[in-house]
């Protein structure tokens, strides 16, 4: 079909060098919210943030090891292709195809919000319009590289980002410690940090409830919670449906596990180089705030992102500096200088920040800017070639034939990307989570709903499109449930499932209030901000067992494992064994 011919899929295919493959993979699966969002994760979670990056490093050795070598012998083009062709019937293909759209639309999401704060940034604009120009623009690059692929263009686009990423880490590192290796010299950073940490608390200028050192671990995460965000991360990367197309349509094992190689040096060259970025960050800034600067002395960068709602001072946004004055004052113990307590920077805008937290030039943000945009631009074509192939639009099995399409077949695919773009720029406005946040939840629901039934097929003879059914089913209905009932339905949820929360008996003390308070206030603001304080509480404690929402991927795995096995054991051998028994 037209798009098979133009998607690009295939210029990266098996005619191109497997070094040009492996930097192609890597820049679907360390896209913008990825690109954006680790080290800020790192920064602000310090050693619990590593999950994030521990479990993207695993999905690319998972996916080099268990799944592309055997891909170009499942004979299909896409992921909801491979479970027609390999279970066989209708019901396996949908419910697939209904996972990679709902999935790859979350993750298009997240696309469109990194997109969105780097226009904003860069060109100067309000956030909410920055994400419409953002919008407009991933459209206009995925109409045009239709029309003209590129085979190296992604290749060039990752390497890119490499470079963007690392150049600031290395004259960071080179800068304090003389060694331009940010991956063996951050660990004097590391250690400053901890000297910092304890001035701050010494001198009053961090209060130890706020205060999360950066080397204890499960501070912000349990282990359990750990746990499943590494999973999520990691089986959602290795079943990720636009990284595995690439496999598909590699055509041969020795192509595909080489491509998976070269993938994984190039994402280990930049999953290495996050926790240095993060540390040189956290220790320019608490540098600062150990200096006593005062509220009066702010650097410029506080106000430009106070100006999108992304840093706040004593709980307003730091538009100036007679908002933050202004809402300083309020306190009842104000300072004149800056405490860390008082400072609230927002997770989405850390990386992005970081040449001007750290003092470096302008042009290192300009460059680190510029290859984020690119990277949300040209890489979320990827989630929208997905959900195109989940409706049927996209490339053909290889024994099917391709006759010339119609006037409407080449529009279809369009139309479809039109309708998932303004579908994610309405929700990327409304900022469900972060974006990196939002981007789990998609990996988190292509890993429950897509991996068991994934892996069970390529190694597991004896599985069949009941049990790949009931896998697809079960995992993707069991995360969507919790991701989904834990945000937006949180008071329902607590409710519903009370016996299941690790919420203590003053938690559960204080939702009973709120509810009530909720419902005797009157109709009006009044009402409104009960109900706001009563679902902000809800969703700390609506959960099973203490589980988190990144980390849903530990409840819905099991299920989705569990029903592809069980069901395929009771069900009818596949057709393919009864024929050779």
């Amino acid at each position: 079909m037209a798009l098979e011919q133009n998607s690009g899929l295939a210029a990266v295919g098996s005619e191109a060098p497997a070094v040009l493959r492996g930097l192609a993979i890597a820049a679907d699966s360390v896209s913008a919210p990825f690109f954006l969002g680790l080290a800020s994760a790192v920064f602000l979670w310090g050693y619990d943030g590593l999950a994030f990056v521990l479990g993207l490093g695993a999905g690319y050795l998972l996916l080099q090891l268990l799944i592309a070598p055997v891909l170009p012998q499942a004979g299909a083009r896409s992921l909801t292709d491979y479970f027609a062709v390999r279970f066989g019937g209708k019901v396996p293909r949908v419910l697939a195809a209904v996972v990679v759209i709902v999935s790859m639309g979350v993750l298009l999401i997240a696309e469109v919000q990194a997109a969105g704060l780097v226009a904003a940034r860069l060109l100067g604009l309000e956030l909410a319009s920055a994400i419409a120009v953002a919008a407009a623009a991933l459209l206009l690059c995925f109409v045009l590289r239709r029309r003209t692929p590129a085979p190296w263009l992604r290749g060039a686009l990752y390497a890119l980002m490499l470079l963007a990423f690392l150049a600031p880490a290395v004259a960071l590192s080179f800068e304090y410690y003389g060694l331009p290796v940010p991956q063996m010299a951050y660990a004097n950073a590391l250690w400053q940090v901890q000297g910092l940490e304890e001035t701050l608390l010494e001198r009053d200028l961090a209060d130890p409830a706020v205060l999360k050192p950066m080397l204890i671990s499960f501070l912000s995460l349990s282990p359990l919670n750990f746990l499943g965000i590494v999973l999520g991360l990691a089986l959602g990367t290795a079943s990720l449906p636009n990284l595995l197309s690439r496999h598909f349509m590699t055509g041969r094992v020795r192509a595909a596990r080489w491509s998976a190689v070269w993938a994984l040096l190039f994402a280990v060259l930049f999953l290495s180089a996050v926790p240095a970025l993060a540390a040189y960050a956290k220790l320019a800034l608490l540098t600062l705030i150990a200096e006593g600067i005062e509220l009066a002395n702010l650097p410029a960068w506080i106000f430009t992102y106070g100006k999108l709602g992304l840093v706040e001072i004593c709980g307003q946004a730091a538009s100036d500096a007679a908002a933050v004055k202004n809402a300083c004052a309020a306190l009842p113990d104000a300072s004149s200088a800056l405490r860390l307590q008082d400072l609230r920077l927002d997770p989405d805008m850390i990386t992005l920040a970081m040449p001007e937290i750290t003092g470096l030039g302008p042009i290192l943000l300009g460059s680190l800017g510029a290859a984020a945009l690119a990277a949300a631009l040209v890489t979320a074509d990827g989630p929208l070639l997905a959900i195109i192939a989940a409706f049927g639009l996209g490339a053909r099995g290889a024994s099917e034939p391709s006759p010339a399409p119609s006037a409407a077949a080449r529009l279809a695919p369009y139309l479809v990307a039109a309708a998932a773009v303004l579908a994610a720029t309405l929700a990327a406005a409304a900022r469900p989570g972060g974006f990196l946040v939002v981007a789990t939840w998609a990996l988190t629901l292509v890993a429950s709903g897509l991996f068991p039934a994934l892996v069970a097929g390529l190694w597991w003879r004896r599985a069949n499109a009941y049990g790949a059914a009931a896998g697809v089913f079960a995992g993707f209905a069991v995360a969507l449930l919790y991701l989904v009932g834990t945000r937006y339905f949180a008071v329902g949820f607590f409710e519903t499932f009370e016996a299941l929360s690790s919420a203590g008996p003053t938690a559960r003390e204080t939702f009973g209030e709120l509810k009530q308070a909720w419902l005797a206030a009157a109709p009006g603001p009044g009402k409104e901000a009960a109900w706001m304080a009563l679902d902000a509480h809800a969703q700390a404690i609506a959960n099973w067992w203490g589980v988190k929402r990144l980390a849903a991927a530990v409840l819905a795995l099991p299920v989705g494992i569990v029903a592809v096995v069980a069901v395929s054991l009771v069900t009818p051998r596949p057709a393919s064994q009864e024929a050779a028994s």
